[in-house]
């Protein structure tokens, strides 16, 4: 099992680390790589003021004309292009990736309030969701032959809520979990929305949901609560409705980020505040988890796994 683990370097981190039988070695040395994506050979990562790529560690692309550095950063190999949400800002970015010679095409600017949290395309809905966390809006846009984003429809939330991040499902179902009200918003293939469900049985001040994750075959679905420190177990049920299966302590403080082996055996979870991640053994017929031990990494922000 091998993983990257993305980092905020306030602290003692120094960049993005690799994690590999056990051992922690630094994989590139970058400031805050809190979030970063892998395609095509490539590395592409959050920067001062929006995005680097590597390849090979080796700095091919770059571009820091934004006033802040972005959230979260999207590859989409089906197009060629790269998405960024810039939640200071209010504002989402697309590229053409074409290595060295890389592009931005657009920026989208939101209006005041605006917190763009993530970025999402998917390829089945031919859809490019931009969820923001302050509008409690998620945008949704059709991308042209030009690579030009079109505005497709609006969802949006009740006031307060704090959509953060989403996933879709092979069936054409998203789930986007709220930040603020640790909810998990169900939409149906035509975005219509369905039913939405809590993440945690207990509420009290200090909770807020960060990361959400589906399996493969869609069956289950896991999401992480910050300040309550816990890992929530859902099956998905044929109609996209979900069914709670059981909540898992992290073994650690602030869950930012958690992720889904390659083979869907394992889950690690970066604990953001007690510098460490959990790896704990999955069932991959059930879903239970079960806590196998911690690796010490500093400030853990974003975890993906590379065979």
């Amino acid at each position: 099992m091998k993983f990257l683990v993305g980092t905020y370097t306030k602290n003692q981190s120094e960049g993005i680390y690799l994690v590999e039988d056990d051992k922690v070695s630094l994989y590139n040395r970058l400031f805050n790589p809190t979030y970063f994506a892998l395609g095509e050979g490539h590395l592409f990562t959050l920067a001062r003021g929006g995005i680097e790529i590597y390849q090979n560690n080796m700095l091919v692309y770059e571009d820091h004309s934004e006033a802040h550095s972005p959230a979260h950063i999207w590859f989409e190999p089906t197009l060629n292009m790269i998405f960024t949400a810039n939640y200071h800002v209010g504002q989402m970015s697309s590229y053409r990736f074409d290595g060295s010679n890389t592009k931005k095409l657009q920026t989208i600017i939101y209006p005041t309030g605006s917190h763009a949290h993530q970025v999402y395309y998917s390829s089945l809905l031919s859809t490019l969701f931009v969820v923001d966390l302050g509008l409690d809006t998620i945008f949704t846009y059709e991308i042209d032959q030009n690579g030009k984003l079109v505005s497709k429809k609006d969802l949006t939330l009740h006031k307060g809520v704090g959509p953060r991040h989403l996933v879709v499902s092979d069936k054409g179902f998203v789930y986007c979990l709220t930040e603020y009200s640790h909810e998990i918003y169900v939409y149906n293939e035509k975005l219509e929305f369905v039913k939405k469900f809590g993440t945690i049985d207990k509420q009290f001040a200090g909770i807020s949901s960060a990361a959400i994750r589906l399996t493969h075959d869609g069956r289950h679905l896991y999401v992480s609560n910050r300040g309550y420190d816990a890992i929530t177990h859902y099956l998905v049920q044929p109609d996209g409705l979900l069914k709670q299966q059981k909540i898992y302590n992290t073994q650690g403080k602030h869950p930012r980020d958690f992720n889904l082996s390659l083979d869907e055996s394992h889950i690690v979870v970066g604990n953001m505040h007690s510098n460490n991640v959990s790896i704990f053994s999955r069932n991959t017929d059930t879903g239970e988890l079960k806590f196998v031990k911690h690796i010490n990494v500093p400030e853990p922000s974003c975890i993906v796994f590379i065979p």
